[in-house]
């Protein structure tokens, strides 16, 4: 059975924190696909244990298997929602919805803006890129492509990693930290982009988050559009705009390797 008819239909059954659960994830379904059990259960007020019971009580073995079915439930609704009217197949609306992400990552960021993170990756004594989770796929993309135009750099996602390197970076260097939806260990990544400015080294922000507290310390603030916020239900992957706008970055990067 879908899993947000289980959580309507079974809602009575549950205890008091399993239905501050249950009322959280009917209200933000795409919760589940975005958000870590840690981040769900606070904004919840509820707990990591009592997840693991509302999972089971649904008839599933746990959180994963409740979160994929999630993920399935989602694509599902979201193509029953296509115009009846429309010729289109489901996979060219899916197509269509990311070209349209695409096509506003112009609006987002200026060809000047782009140009100007190109020559300071191109500048620098020393480049670094920083992620966490799925992030860390970004900002690992970036530090391979630059690497296959002779750009040496190194990309990390290790707390302490990041907290030695910032030790050691100083002004002539760059940091480019990832973190698109400002979530998890964004108190311990501010923290190392202030040491990071007070040092001198130049560090670019890029994220999808307008207005993130760390923002203060950064040089540079690339903001890209964000399809998983998109209001209506949908499972789109915000990594697609981000190594699209890879793909712009490394052209501007390319002309100034060329002269």
């Amino acid at each position: 059975m879908d899993p947000i008819m289980l959580l309507q239909e079974r809602y009575e059954e549950l205890t008091k924190s399993e239905q501050k659960l249950a009322r959280y994830l009917l209200a933000n379904p795409q919760a589940i696909l975005n958000f870590s059990i840690d981040t769900i259960t606070k904004a919840a007020g509820s707990s990591n244990a009592a997840m693991v019971r509302l999972c089971q009580k649904l008839g599933y073995k746990g959180f994963s298997e409740f979160r994929f079915s999630m993920q399935r439930s989602l694509i599902s609704h979201s193509a029953g929602q296509a115009d009846p009217e429309s010729q289109l197949s489901p996979h060219q609306e899916i197509l269509n919805a990311y070209t349209g992400y695409i096509n506003q990552i112009p609006q987002f960021v200026s060809r000047e803006e782009l140009q100007r993170m190109a020559k300071a990756i191109c500048g620098a004594n020393r480049l670094v890129f920083y992620g966490i989770n799925r992030t860390f796929l970004s900002a690992q993309q970036l530090s391979h492509r630059l690497r296959r135009i002779g750009i040496f750099n190194e990309a990390t996602e290790d707390w302490i990693v990041m907290g030695d390197n910032a030790a050691i970076l100083e002004e002539g260097d760059c940091c480019i930290l990832f973190t698109m939806k400002g979530r998890g260990g964004v108190e311990q990544y501010s923290n190392t982009a202030q040491t990071l400015k007070k040092r001198g080294c130049h560090v670019i922000l890029v994220t999808m988050t307008a207005n993130l507290p760390i923002a203060k310390h950064a040089d540079q603030v690339i903001l890209l559009p964000c399809p998983s916020r998109d209001p209506s239900a949908n499972f789109y992957e915000d990594q697609i705009v981000t190594f699209l706008f890879i793909e712009l970055l490394l052209y501007e990067v390319t002309r100034l390797l060329q002269g």
